[in-house]
């Protein structure tokens, strides 16, 4: 059974929201701040029924905090205090009576599982009276309630037989004490069933005892009273309680953080977990080498839609190899699936090595290059024509090629997302620039190129706007063939060197010195606009 959808209201960051997700891979991507860790803890918070989870978190931590301050700048009705409501949608493949009924926002019959978190009634007149005489919110005399959409409670000591199983992974407490334990039951649990673990737990408990009763005999110690040391064996899970894993002769607490992320995400991904219908993964790159984020993605690939998978992530790669059809995008002020993304393109950022495609879509404004030597030199233009730096703009430069520039405008497209792309006319502006474009004419694109036909390249307009200068600044006796046909044939080189100059405390090699192309110049004035 696989999630079709979640509603938040009230809940964190989100007043009110509907996610779909996917049945297979779900890659949550965005800046911090905007949601992604927040739907993963709703679904977990949901699918545990547990409410030790809730009270660990904290109702405060979990509340809108602009709902909770609306109320209380407002008239603080009781009738008028806000709710958490957290709503699972159960993909219907299967009608299974026991989370199927019209207790949902639908209102309408379907499989589900609901968490609500609203005032308890029976402490409506406390809660009234704290509301006249104070100015904090009564989240003491909240109630918290599992249900699903049939009406029928259900906790993490009461779940239904076809209830979800899920695993929660979250990188930045893989090395607590009780990740550790967590993971090493899982393991255990994923070797043996209920009545092979009855039988081990009943030995070990009889080898207890009995070294229990030789203490004294074989090592003759001291009786004092009445009073008798011996090992506690009274916990029915005594010996999962005390067993940790090995890898290559090292306990699992030795190892680095990076290898026990990777091994838990490996772990749970593995047909060993069969009964985790859904896994739950934050920032699986964190902590992880290329080479090992390489491994893990493959991992999660070859788990295909067997298993439903949350991936929240801030890696390039991750997110691209996962197929971007499968990626969520969280902004400020929307969420957006990015399942309409052609096929075509998202195979492209799969395949392409070093893309940027996360860095542009996470930007909220992203200026495209054609390659290494323009975007060495691009930041500098930009700083010195608009006093600061791109960044503090939330501008992204991004070096991608001319031939791959329309797959990133294929997803400008879908975000809406203001563009510029700097490239080269290639000898035919109208050829290369003007109908080569023709598709991507929209009012947030914009592509800039050098109207010149003779100034065929970056570093040929740079040359001609600049010859003077280049010649006196660049030169070298080593250049036999000149200084345009050296930039031509080493243009990062050259872009180097020039920024270098730009940098230089000579008052004659500094930008003031310089004429930045006019194209170039106008591309970052209407970015910037």
């Amino acid at each position: 059974m696989l999630i079709e959808k979640i509603r938040l209201h009230n809940f964190k960051g989100f007043k009110e929201q509907v996610i779909t997700f996917n049945k297979g891979r779900n890659i949550l991507i965005g800046e911090n701040g905007v949601g992604k860790s927040s739907v993963l803890s709703a679904i977990s918070c949901v699918l545990s029924g547990s409410y030790s989870t809730i009270e660990k978190i904290g109702l405060h931590n979990l509340f809108n905090i602009h709902t909770i301050n609306e109320f209380m700048n407002g008239d603080k009705k009781y009738e008028m205090l806000p709710v958490i409501e957290i709503e699972l949608f159960i993909i219907e493949e299967v009608i299974n009576h026991e989370i199927n009924g019209k207790k949902n926002s639908a209102n309408h019959e379907k499989n589900g599982l609901r968490l609500q978190i609203s005032p308890n009634e029976e402490y409506s007149d406390l809660i009234k009276e704290s509301l006249e005489s104070t100015n904090i919110f009564p989240f003491e005399y909240y109630n918290v309630e599992f249900y699903t959409f049939s009406d029928r409670a259900y906790s993490s000591y009461k779940k239904y037989p076809d209830f979800i199983k899920y695993s929660y992974l979250d990188s930045s407490k893989v090395n607590s004490n009780y990740a550790m334990k967590d993971y090493i039951k899982r393991i255990y649990e994923s070797k043996t069933d209920r009545t092979l673990r009855q039988r081990i737990n009943n030995r070990y408990r009889d080898i207890n005892q009995k070294f229990s009763d030789d203490l004294y005999l074989e090592f003759a110690l001291e009786p004092t009273d009445d009073l008798k040391i011996k090992l506690n064996t009274e916990n029915e899970d005594s010996f999962q309680e005390n067993i940790t894993v090995e890898k290559s002769g090292i306990m699992i607490k030795n190892l680095g953080q990076g290898e026990k992320m990777f091994i838990n995400t490996e772990f749970l991904l593995s047909n060993a977990t069969g009964n985790s219908e859904i896994i739950l993964i934050e920032e699986p790159e964190n902590h992880l080498s290329y080479l090992n984020m390489h491994k893990l993605i493959d991992k999660v690939i070859a788990a295909g839609n067997e298993k439903q998978t949350f991936i929240a992530t801030h890696s390039n790669m991750t997110a691209s190899r996962l197929d971007l059809q499968n990626a969520i995008f969280f902004s400020e002020n929307s969420i957006m699936n990015l399942y309409e993304l052609d096929k075509e393109t998202a195979g492209f950022f799969k395949k392409a090595p070093d893309n940027n495609v996360l860095n542009f879509i996470l930007s909220k404004k992203a200026i495209l290059v054609e390659g290494d030597a323009e975007y060495i030199l691009l930041n500098e233009f930009y700083n010195y024509l608009q006093g600061d730096e791109p960044y503090n703009r939330d501008i992204s430069i991004i070096s991608c090629g001319g031939k791959t520039f329309k797959r990133y405008l294929e997803i400008a497209k879908l975000l809406n997302k203001k563009v510029v792309v700097i490239t080269d006319n290639d000898h035919d502006y109208e050829k290369n620039i003007t109908k080569n474009y023709l598709d991507f004419e929209m009012e947030n694109v914009q592509i800039f190129a050098d109207d010149d036909n003779l100034n065929h390249t970056f570093e040929v307009s740079l040359y001609r706007h600049n010859s003077s200068f280049v010649d006196n600044y660049l030169a070298t006796a080593f250049m036999t063939n000149g200084v345009q046909n050296f930039m031509l044939n080493n243009k990062a080189e050259s872009a180097f060197r020039l920024l270098c100059l730009f940098s230089d405390e000579n008052p004659e090699t500094n930008l003031d010195k310089f004429k930045i192309p006019p194209y170039i110049e106008e591309s970052i004035q209407w970015i910037t606009g």
